[in-house]
């Protein structure tokens, strides 16, 4: 009998070596099976690359954030703290910017998550040839946006575009689109939902589609109509999917760099310059890569800070 009592620093000692002998053995498990080094030398690469041009540049930046860089002359460089991020907020654009990109992400991610769900409950909806319209969908989106913006840029020309040509046959008031301060960041923030949307529909329609049909029958015998099965049904089950396309979304626009660049260079005035456009002014045009390093870590932050909120607040609890 006293053979099978152990004492208490051994049961103490077998605690602690239990968890790493599973973690040992699991380790081994894991490293025999030929799925995950088939796994791991295809996503080599893309591990690479993402370490080569988006983590090193992250971790770069920090201390350049906080020195005054010389580019000429890197030896020159010298060590100023915060300095960079007073510079940056005295910045009489800075303002400016940070207005201008907070109205873009809040239009913009409204307008494209209401016209997302929209059209992804219509493609729901559609038997036949979903594929097809997900794939003309999806075709701005593969477009080059020069492309897209040097169209939009003739057809919303004010004295020849033909957009404004139509207007006027139909007796509309016409508009000057992307030349007026009043207009330019509307119009500018429709163009990018028009050019972003596919991938947003995308992504919910494959939400939608893989909530199980028993729960709509079975709501249906409840009575439900449409309304309370979208409302009660549909979107708590997507919940998931709809948390990763918010994520998405409000990266995307707070990021926003292309569309005000091409469509109106951050005009009329500044009522297109955005934040990135800033950081990219600061640190290519003025040479100022200190202060455009701070600039470009604030914004790190303030992105992460709202991903993080984002998840705690609406990540789902659940799952089926």
């Amino acid at each position: 009998m006293s053979s099978n009592v152990l004492s208490p620093a051994r049961e103490e000692s077998r605690a602690e070596a239990s968890p790493l002998r599973r973690l040992q053995a699991r380790l081994h498990k894991v490293g025999r099976n030929p799925k995950f080094w088939f796994g791991l030398i295809v996503l080599a690469p893309t591990l690479a690359w993402y370490m080569l041009f988006a983590f090193l540049p992250i971790i770069n930046a920090l201390p350049l954030s906080l020195q005054y860089y010389a580019l000429l002359d890197p030896a020159k460089s010298r060590w100023v703290g915060f300095e960079n991020f007073r510079m940056l907020f005295n910045n009489p654009l800075f303002m400016p910017a940070v207005t201008n990109t907070i109205a873009w992400a809040v239009l913009g991610f409204t307008l494209g998550l209401i016209a997302g769900m929209g059209i992804a409950l219509c493609l729901v909806s559609v038997t036949r040839g979903r594929n097809l319209y997900q794939g003309l969908i999806y075709l701005p989106a593969v477009v080059s946006f020069i492309a897209v913006a040097l169209l939009f840029r003739i057809l919303l020309e004010p004295q020849t575009g033909q957009v404004n040509m139509i207007l006027n046959r139909l007796h509309l008031p016409e508009g000057k689109w992307l030349t007026s301060s009043d207009s330019a960041l509307v119009t500018s923030v429709l163009i990018g939902v028009w050019k972003g949307i596919g991938g947003t529909v995308i992504i919910l329609t494959a939400g939608m589609l893989n909530v199980p049909e028993e729960i709509y029958d079975a709501a249906k015998v409840d009575g439900v109509n449409s309304w309370q099965k979208f409302w009660k049904v549909t979107l708590p089950l997507i919940s998931h999917t709809l948390l990763l396309v918010t994520i998405l979304g409000a990266i995307g626009s707070l990021q926003v760099f292309t569309e005000p660049t091409v469509l109106t260079a951050g005009g009329p005035g500044n009522a297109t310059f955005t934040y990135n456009m800033l950081v990219y002014r600061t640190g290519f045009n003025d040479l100022q890569l200190g202060v455009a390093s701070a600039a470009a870590m604030l914004q790190f932050v303030v992105i992460v800070t709202i991903s993080l909120l984002q998840l705690k607040l609406f990540r789902p609890k659940w799952s089926y």
